[in-house]
């Protein structure tokens, strides 16, 4: 082979190792996405509400709703006619599609939780880690389910998996992925709306 072959025989090989790379970590991370909804499922005594229990619904506010309805329009309308890497993004604009309409289907849409001061999805949540004085506050929820400018993270997160249910003043311990094991006294919880007054 002359070395124009080689160099196109290369490029080909490296993108179809990218392709494969991104299809292994969608796989990856829908594993752990399912690990993690088991282990909060076993751990948890989710709180039913209208629609079935906690793990069935994701809370979202109005404008994460309607953001996320409006980039599901998007990728259901009329694709790009780049024929470059046209394969993979076919695959990452379904898999998006397939995300989105999980996530909207499960959505409880602007429902604020009680204000009972226990932790649970839509509640912002201000807790103290042992090793920093300073407070930090978050939103409890999925990653697009806020739209202001506050950090999100999920209830199946270790974080998320171990605030739940917690009372305002209760210290809770969660382990991190280096193995070691983190405690945390919720502050605060307030429903999300509520968190700036």
């Amino acid at each position: 082979m002359g070395t124009t072959e080689d160099l196109e025989f290369l490029r080909a090989e490296n993108a179809l190792l990218r392709v494969e790379r991104d299809i292994l970590l969608r796989v990856a991370a829908g594993f752990a996405d399912d690990a993690n909804a088991t282990l909060l499922r076993r751990r948890t005594a989710a709180r039913p509400n209208e629609g079935g229990n906690a793990m069935d619904t994701v809370w979202l506010t109005e404008e994460a709703y309607a953001r996320l309805s409006a980039e599901l329009s998007a990728l259901r309308g009329p694709e790009d006619d780049d024929p470059e890497d046209r394969e993979m993004a076919l695959r990452q604009r379904k898999a998006r599609t397939r995300e989105l309409e999980d996530l909207l289907r499960r959505a409880v849409v602007g429902q604020t939780p009680p204000d009972d001061g226990v932790a649970e999805p839509g509640m912002v949540l201000t807790v103290r880690f042992d090793d920093d004085p300073e407070p930090e506050t978050f939103l409890l929820g999925v990653r697009d389910g806020a739209g202001d400018d506050l950090e999100v993270y999920s209830p199946g997160s270790p974080l998320g998996r171990a605030l739940t249910g917690a009372r305002q003043g209760e210290t809770r311990t969660y382990t991190v992925p280096s193995g070691a094991t983190v405690r945390v006294t919720l502050l605060r919880a307030v429903p999300y709306g509520r968190h700036s007054a």
